[in-house]
């Protein structure tokens, strides 16, 4: 018998905390699962595994499984809510949408969503070569702040590009956020034509 500890997708900061579940041996963490909670269904984050409840508690059991979340997006959700001040619950409900029924097969409307990038340059601008420098020897260092400034059209979107393939040859990660939501099929048509499907936007409702 497997425990786990979950966090039922509900706003309330009054129950901003997880709830022990009994689960099966298929569940892992970052499974969506469907859970009792009071008298409704709901659905719940697994963002721990335990072999023993904890003491005093008599958990039921867990639903089915109706999604899974890769493990670091849990962890980055749960940071995202410590850090802002939000509740777990939030956070992880920005990375667990809710999937709608599905009407024959569909694309993914982030693709639909996504403009058309443009190629890499063959070389870059001084300015954009001394920020990426400075970038370059802050993410060797561990890190740093920066805040990069330049007029519309003079190529601070390709130094993010740049910085963010130097993180992934590291093996790190890159989170890129868009200020307006009418930039995102722009920016994510970009990023796209450069990395791929390694791109996940989170924030786009998802089939």
């Amino acid at each position: 018998m497997r425990f786990a500890s979950v966090y039922p997708l509900v706003s309330a900061r009054s129950l901003a905390r997880p709830f022990t579940y009994e689960v099966g041996d298929e569940v892992s963490k970052g499974a969506v699962l469907s859970v009792q909670f009071g008298a409704a269904k709901r659905r719940g984050v697994v963002v721990a595994l335990e072999q023993d409840p904890p003491e005093g508690v008599d958990p039921i059991a867990a639903g089915r499984v109706l999604d899974e979340l890769p493990p670091a997006l849990v962890d980055l959700a749960l940071w995202t809510a410590d850090y802002y001040g939000s509740t777990p619950a939030r956070a992880l409900a920005l990375v667990a949408p809710p999937k709608p029924a599905r009407r024959g097969e569909q694309k993914r409307p982030s693709r639909n969503y996504a403009l058309g990038g443009e190629a890499e340059p063959h070389e870059l601008s001084g300015p954009q070569r001394a920020a990426l420098e400075r970038i370059e020897a802050a993410v060797a260092a561990g890190g740093g702040h920066f805040l990069l400034y330049g007029a519309t059209g003079s190529g601070k979107t390709e130094v993010y590009l740049q910085a963010c393939a130097q993180a992934t040859a590291r093996g790190l990660g890159a989170i890129v956020l868009v200020p307006e939501i009418a930039l995102t099929p722009q920016t994510l048509g970009r990023f796209r034509a450069r990395f791929g499907d390694r791109v996940a936007p989170l924030g786009l409702a998802e089939p």
